[in-house]
Order: C-alpha cells, then sequence, then structure tokens
C-alpha cells in the first residue's frame, strides 16, 4: 500500500534566475522520521542547474520504494534521478539528483521549488511516530545502527535509557559504533555528559579521543580540555582539538588556521573534522570538505560525514556562506 512519509511540511526553495537566492538554508527537522536536506545553500539558475537532495531514514525499520517529488514555479522543468530506490535501510542516507531546466524565455526572477518524499509502507506498519517504549525496545537490539538510532532519539528527549545506552556503547570498545555513540552524545545537547566525554580521552584509540574531543567542543567544554591535547601525536586527535576548541565558541585567527590546515591532510577523517568545525561558521571550504568526503561507498565515512551535515543543517539560521 503507497504511503505519505509523515514529514514535516517543506518549505519552500528559493530559485533565482541570473542572480543568487537561498536553497533551503535549513534542514527539515523531522525527528525519528524521515530528513530531507538539498545540498546548496545558495544557486544560480540560467539555463539549466543540478545538485542533490539528501533523504536519511531515521526510523529503526526499512523504507521502501523511496521517491522524492519537486516542482517548480515559473515553467521550470525538473527531473529526479533515480525515480526511487527500492529499499532504505535504519540509519541510510542516499541522495537525489535534481536536474532543473529553464525554457527560453523564461523572465528572471525568483521562482519557488517545492519537495516532498513517498514511501510504501514501512516493514509490515504504516509510518507513525515512535512511542518511548518503542525507541526502547529498539535500543535494545543486536543490530547496532537502528540501536545507535533509537538511543540518540532517546537522550534527545530526555529519556535516561538513551544516555545508559549511548555511554555503554561508547565504552565497549568498538571504534565504528563507539564514534557514532560519542557524537550522538555531543549532539544531544546535555552538558551533564561532559565528564564522561573527558574520561574517553584517556582511551587508547585515537578515533574514540578525537571524537570525544568533537563532542566536547559540541557542549562548549572550556579552553584547556583541547589545549591539553593539541599537541597530541595522534594527527587525528590533534585535529579534533583544534576543531573542538573552534565548535566551542573560539573563533580565534590562530585556531581558524589550524583548522584550516586540516583540509589539507590527507586522512579523510581529519578533513570531516576540520569541515565541521568551520561550516559551523557557514564557511564554504568547510561545507566543500563534508560533501566530497560524504561522495563514497565508504559507509562510516558517509556516517561521520553525515552526522556533521546534519548538526550543522540543524543550527539556527546564520549569515550565508563565506
Amino acid at each position: 500500500m503507497r504511503r505519505l512519509i509523515p514529514v514535516v511540511p517543506l518549505a519552500a526553495c528559493c530559485l533565482s534566475l541570473g542572480a543568487w537566492g537561498h536553497l533551503c538554508n535549513n534542514i527539515y527537522r523531522t525527528p525519528d522520521r524521515v530528513i530531507v536536506k538539498p545540498e546548496k545553500q545558495v544557486t544560480t539558475v540560467d539555463q539549466s542547474e543540478r545538485f542533490r537532495v539528501f533523504v536519511q531514514n531515521n526510523y529503526p525499520t526499512r523504507l521502501t520504494k523511496l521517491r522524492l517529488g519537486a516542482q517548480a514555479g515559473g515553467g521550470i522543468q525538473v527531473a529526479i534521478e533515480p525515480a526511487e530506490f527500492a529499499q532504505l535501510k535504519a540509519g541510510e542516507r542516499v541522495a537525489f539528483t535534481l536536474n532543473l531546466t529553464v525554457p527560453p524565455g523564461t523572465p528572471r526572477g525568483t521562482q519557488t521549488l517545492r519537495m516532498a518524499v513517498a514511501a510504501n509502507e514501512i516493514g509490515f506498519r504504516p509510518a507513525e511516530q515512535p512511542t518511548v517504549a518503542q525507541l526502547r525496545q529498539a535500543a535494545g537490539d543486536d543490530n547496532s545502527s537502528p540501536k545507535v538510532l533509537a538511543a540518540e532519539s532517546l537522550m534527545r528527549l530526555g529519556d535516561p535509557t538513551g544516555t545508559q545506552v549511548l555511554t555503554q556503547m561508547a565504552s565497549a570498545g568498538d571504534r565504528d559504533y563507539g564514534t557514532r555513540a560519542l557524537r550522538a552524545i555531543g549532539k544531544s545537547g546535555d552538558k551533564n555528559q561532559i565528564p564522561f566525554l573527558r574520561s574517553a580521552l584517556r582511551s587508547r584509540d585515537g578515533s574514540l579521543r578525537g571524537t570525544a574531543l568533537l563532542s566536547l567542543g559540541l557542549l562548549g567544554d572550556g579552553k584547556s580540555t583541547f589545549v591539553a591535547m593539541a599537541a597530541d601525536r595522534d594527527e587525528y586527535v590533534k585535529a579534533c582539538a583544534w576543531a573542538g576548541w573552534y565548535l566551542s565558541g573560539e573563533h580565534s585567527k590562530a585556531v581558524e588556521d589550524a583548522v584550516r590546515g586540516g583540509l589539507t591532510s590527507d586522512n579523510v577523517y581529519v578533513r570531516i573534522a576540520s569541515g565541521w568545525a568551520l561550516a559551523s561558521n557557514r564557511d564554504i571550504a568547510g561545507i566543500k570538505a563534508l560533501d566530497e568526503a560524504f561522495a563514497t561507498d565508504d559507509v562510516m565515512q558517509r556516517v561521520s560525514a553525515g552526522d556533521a551535515m546534519v548538526d550543522i543543517a540543524n543550527r539556527p539560521n546564520q549569515d550565508p556562506p563565506k
């Protein structure tokens, strides 16, 4: 049975013909549901334009026959590739490509682009807002992907089960899901978790130490935390110390220069950390670094870059990219 996926009504995106215009500055906030986000913040459409729209499944189960619909004003033609994705697993993110064509004789000016997503039923149930009980059940799943997503949702709702699950995952020694759990704790906004994240800085695994520094930056930890780690021998840890310090609100030239240096590293995770920090201040080079890191078949790399992109998109509207 065909079913529209319940999302927050999609805000109108502006397309400017022959001039700059905003292209949906904000993420469409759909907690525990479906996230839809265009990759561009501004665009110029002359004769044609091409960009991607990312869709992430935040349900603890799969979506089937996922489609994106789009309609533009002013007679602008919109073609979407692919027509649908057969399946979108829990926590998975995909990208549709929109191709815009402006017919000859179309007057210059701002037009409206509207988008919506649809899919068939999810598993054997219609899409619906999960209850706390359902999220707790998913947080106890043996599959770590829905587990971390459900726990993140619970933590955002203030449910202690989410905090318990994420701190356990972060302490279990698994690099991939430990870093995901640490990022989720940082994105929760719960400053009470600063002592736990500081304890993660004692880990022997540089990936865990570095990610803990990013999350401490997201929670606004103090200068001393980052200064102490800024000379670490591990390149990723060192980059995350500078990036975390920047994320905490320290935008001095010295800190920004150190963060910007990470964009040229051969280590993609260093580039993601540095890009995350700079993109938090709407820096175009930082946004580009995240976008390039996201375009990969490496699942954990895509998840890392995607977590950063969602965090940036969820931030309050700021000035245009610089």
